[in-house]
């Protein structure tokens, strides 16, 4: 999915580098100086920390390794356990409304697209964190994608600059569709299933 973000963010690199190899030996110094100042700067930022250590963290031990099994226990089947866990995720996030609408001077039309966008996009990625956890049964597979994503943003569809980034985000798609069941299959993360479909042992995907 992030494929495109991921060439349009080379390419503004390649740039960036081009730009300041014609400048000399000064431009590229100028440039290494500017990127341990960022990483400085980053990891110097509490809201950075919030962002890609704290809310990954706490969102998915609450939302997925605490809420995820107590919804199995109850008899729930994994398919409506990924399409209800990831409401009670989207609504968690409710407080920026009150964040957009106060603190940044938006409309109330401006902050109900703005919260409605990011409540749609949690709900999708909620779901692909649910599915992660309960395929893998490890939390470190929805952690690692909640903290990549929380530093990507949105993904990138399609760039003006250039036509390979619609390109590479399409390729990315399907490569993520290809390759979703089997690069999650739960026989790669768990030893001694017993023939059980997924690593919590009562389930099944049927």
């Amino acid at each position: 999915m992030y494929a495109g973000s991921l060439v349009l963010k080379t390419l503004l690199l390649v740039d960036s580098r081009r730009e300041n190899a014609n400048r000399g030996g000064e431009g590229i110094s100028l440039q290494n100086q500017n990127f341990l100042a960022s990483i400085v700067s980053v990891a110097s930022n509490v809201l950075a920390w919030r962002s890609y250590v704290v809310a990954p963290l706490t969102e998915e031990l609450v939302f997925r390794a605490c809420m995820i099994p107590l919804l199995l226990c109850g008899g729930f089947k994994p398919y409506t356990v990924i399409r209800l866990c990831p409401i009670f995720f989207s609504l968690a996030h409710l407080n920026h409304l009150m964040e957009f609408y106060s603190k940044k001077n938006y409309s109330l039309i401006k902050t109900s697209l703005a919260v409605g966008l990011q409540l749609g996009y949690t709900v999708i990625f909620g779901s692909y964190a649910s599915f992660l956890l309960i395929r893998t049964g490890h939390l470190l597979a929805p952690l690692v994608a909640h903290t990549f994503c929380n530093f990507m943003g949105l993904p990138v569809l399609f760039s003006r600059r250039n036509g390979i980034v619609s390109v590479a985000f399409l390729a990315g798609m399907v490569g993520f569709l290809w390759l979703l069941f089997p690069m999650t299959h739960p026989d790669l993360y768990n030893d001694g299933l017993n023939n059980c479909k997924c690593w919590h042992g009562y389930c099944s995907w049927d």
